[in-house]
């Protein structure tokens, strides 16, 4: 079972707000495509694997959101592929309330971002919604793995400011996107601390040497099986993605640098996330198609290239 833990959809990338927007036409003018996450691109891409989860998105600070509608209608024609994460703006008057009819939209999960919604962790709004999303048993998806906007405050993005979260809340899934990059060693203590906190690879999957060394930490840590897959679609696709962490041993071959055994490399592909975190029912098995995933107009990225 392969499912991606982090994927997108939106028609026009200016709804994220202008400022991220512009942010991730920068990162993307040295590149040949921008990232499409077009519907059709999004059902082509999760061709090679069993199950998504689909992010929603809400950001005050820079006034960007995506309609819910287009992402629910997503999720209803993917007979059971695809999970849907409420986004949530703790900043918003409506904050808990939307956690509260999340399960009566049909999501599984919430999503946010501390540093991209510009809030504390610990705020008392945006610890009402923790509240409210373990009563409900949501999982909280946090993180964005594409370009940081100048308005981010990455003072909030500190990954010990949720142990405060983690310590209110045991009984909550908290998933910390990226190895909560660049604090990865902040992630490694959170992991090893609290139960129901998890990572997953999305981000970092497409920086070769970042996410060696983050494997081979989470190894040392004894915290190897507290990570899990996503790709962060539409920055990486999961067909990439998976290629990139099985490929991992690439830059170590030939020296006397330790290597990620092959067998924590699958178990982190493969990973049954959907049990581990409670989104739902399992989809039913079926043939991947793999070939058609890769047959898309986005280069391959070679093991070592981080364009």
């Amino acid at each position: 079972m392969i499912v991606d833990l982090e994927t997108r959809l939106w028609t026009r990338v200016d709804d994220l707000g202008d400022e991220v927007a512009s942010a991730i036409r920068r990162n993307a003018a040295g590149r040949w495509l921008q990232p499409d996450a077009s519907p059709e691109v999004h059902q082509n891409a999760i061709r090679g694997i069993d199950a998504a989860v689909v992010l929603g998105y809400r950001n005050n600070t820079v006034r960007g959101a995506i309609a819910e509608s287009q992402l629910l209608e997503a999720v209803a024609r993917s007979e059971g592929r695809l999970f849907y994460a409420r986004a949530i703006d703790p900043t918003s008057n409506d904050a808990v309330a939307s956690v509260e009819s999340a399960r009566s939209v049909g999501a599984s999960a919430i999503w946010l971002d501390p540093a991209l919604q510009a809030f504390h962790p610990a705020d008392t709004r945006a610890m009402k919604v923790f509240d409210r999303a373990e009563a409900n048993q949501l999982p909280v998806f946090l993180g964005w793995s594409g370009p940081t906007p100048p308005s981010a405050r990455l003072e909030y993005a500190r990954p010990y400011l949720l142990d405060e979260v983690a310590r209110a809340f045991p009984r909550l899934a908290i998933v910390i996107g990226g190895f909560g990059a660049p604090f990865l060693h902040e992630t490694l203590a959170l992991l090893a601390k609290h139960d129901r906190v998890f990572t997953h690879t999305a981000g970092v999957v497409a920086r070769p040497w970042e996410l060696l060394q983050a494997l081979e930490l989470c190894r040392d840590h004894g915290v190897d099986r507290k990570v899990l897959f996503a790709s962060g679609f539409p920055f990486d696709a999961p067909v990439r993605a998976i290629e990139a962490i099985y490929g991992v041993n690439t830059m170590v071959h030939g020296t006397g640098l330790p290597r990620v055994a092959r067998t924590v490399l699958r178990e982190i592909i493969e990973r049954d996330s959907i049990s581990l975190l409670g989104l739902g029912r399992l989809p039913t098995p079926r043939e991947r198609d793999t070939s058609r995933a890769l047959a898309s107009e986005s280069p391959l990225r070679l093991t070592g290239e981080t364009g």
